[in-house]
């Protein structure tokens, strides 16, 4: 189960003083924007992983750049981050965006419907919370455990994106030419528990060589609002995003996968609702009586929003992840004691609260899973009284009953966090 923002720049506006045109003064547009942002990060478990030698969790020093030139139709971005990693003991650099963006007009027949995203760029859709059904895009559950901002929960690749816009329906369609897999929980900063071994691993692995897929990926999207409703269908072809499935001498692999789907969205009450259905089809294993992969599922999303009272919001996510050909997998299962429940059920739950002129904003999630009797609580409150910075503390808590459960194995990653943000 896949546990899917952004940082937006305000245009920089100058002015030419040159001369004293008094009324007559105009504001001219600038064709390129700089921002960005220095941060300082530290985390800190809130109890021992005998897996994992340091109690930190987090620790950074963090630099990001962001470059936006405007061409006459067109536009180049740039967005990358430079950090010194503590837990890891690394310096790293990341390209989130490193894109032209522009429309097909005068380039293509009928490209005055079209537009193009080509290169380095985060890519998301979909309607849940924290909840991805036919988002396949990659993520990093790594930062988003860890503490990390929520915007690197996604994870760039190198895409293109057309957009088509028309009266009957709008289209996205999406190219990955090399399979990008998430930032998935390896051993590096956390533990996990493994059914082959019936225990909790460390440290980190990395799935590389011929068990890492070098094959396209292909997302598919179709939308359009009607009288206030959103309607959005799917497709995607591709791969398992984690590497969930065992080779031939059991090491972690990934395997083939296509996913169907569709969503909508509209106003109920004084809220919103929002439903989505996935069927990922496992085409390696159409009959799931192979141990080594995963079986196909359906999956099944119904969530709710509304403002409780002033400033404070509520929403609520009810989350289905039922297994096909169940009794294929338990019969033929290496370790079907610790095998999922047939239907697996999340709910969960967010308060957000903004106090103090919005100043301060509050938020509580938790995932509670009914059907493996654990879950995951994640606070988080930033304060920015003006825009030059920001301050974010929090904590990661997981709770559960069993191991060998998808949120308690990470029992001995509960965390908490402080960062610091500076804008420039």
């Amino acid at each position: 189960m896949s546990l899917t923002l952004f940082i937006l720049s305000m245009p920089i506006f100058a002015q030419d003083d040159e001369w004293d045109m008094g009324d007559w003064e105009e504001e001219t547009t600038q064709d390129y924007r700089i921002s960005g942002f220095f941060e300082v990060a530290a985390g800190l478990r809130i109890s021992d992983d005998p897996l994992i030698s340091k109690d930190m969790s987090l620790g950074e020093l963090r630099a990001q750049f962001q470059f936006d030139y405007d061409l006459s139709a067109s536009r180049l971005s740039l967005n990358a981050d430079a950090y010194y990693d503590g837990v890891l003991d690394q310096t790293k650099i990341q390209v989130r965006e490193a894109a032209w963006q522009g429309s097909l007009a005068n380039i293509i027949p009928f490209g005055e419907h079209f537009d193009l995203k080509i290169g380095q760029q985060v890519l998301t859709w979909g309607t849940g919370d924290y909840v991805f059904l036919n988002d396949l895009f990659p993520k990093d559950f790594q930062s988003f455990f860890a503490g990390r901002d929520d915007e690197y929960l996604k994870a760039p690749s190198l895409s293109a994106k057309l957009s088509g816009f028309f009266d009957l329906v709008n289209i996205d369609v999406v190219i990955t030419p090399e399979f990008t897999p998430d930032n998935y929980i390896n051993g590096d900063y956390f533990s996990f528990f493994s059914p082959v071994a019936g225990q909790q691993v460390a440290p980190g692995f990395d799935v590389a060589g011929e068990r890492l897929p070098d094959s396209p990926e292909y997302a598919l999207r179709l939308f359009k609002s009607v009288q206030g409703t959103e309607y959005a269908l799917y497709a995607y072809d591709g791969y398992h995003k984690t590497p969930n499935s065992l080779s031939e001498t059991f090491l972690p692999s990934f395997s083939k996968l296509r996913v169907y789907g569709a969503s909508l969205r509209t106003t109920l009450g004084k809220g919103l609702v929002n439903a989505e259905y996935a069927y990922y089809d496992s085409r390696e294993d159409k009959n799931g009586n192979d141990p080594l992969i995963p079986n196909s599922q359906s999956r099944w999303l119904i969530g709710y929003e509304q403002e409780l009272v002033k400033n404070l919001t509520g929403s609520l996510q009810w989350y289905l992840e039922r297994t096909e050909d169940y009794s294929s997998l338990i019969d033929n299962s290496l370790a079907p004691e610790y095998e999922v429940a047939r239907s697996r059920v999340w709910l969960t739950q967010r308060l957000s609260y903004r106090a103090m002129q919005q100043t301060l904003t509050l938020n509580a999630f938790n995932f509670y899973s009914s059907s493996d009797g654990d879950g995951y609580l994640k606070l988080n409150a930033d304060y920015s009284p003006v825009d030059e910075w920001r301050l974010s503390a929090g904590l990661n808590f997981f709770y559960g009953d069993e191991p060998w459960t998808f949120f308690n194995q990470f029992e001995d990653a509960s965390n908490m966090y402080l960062r610091f943000r500076y804008f420039y």
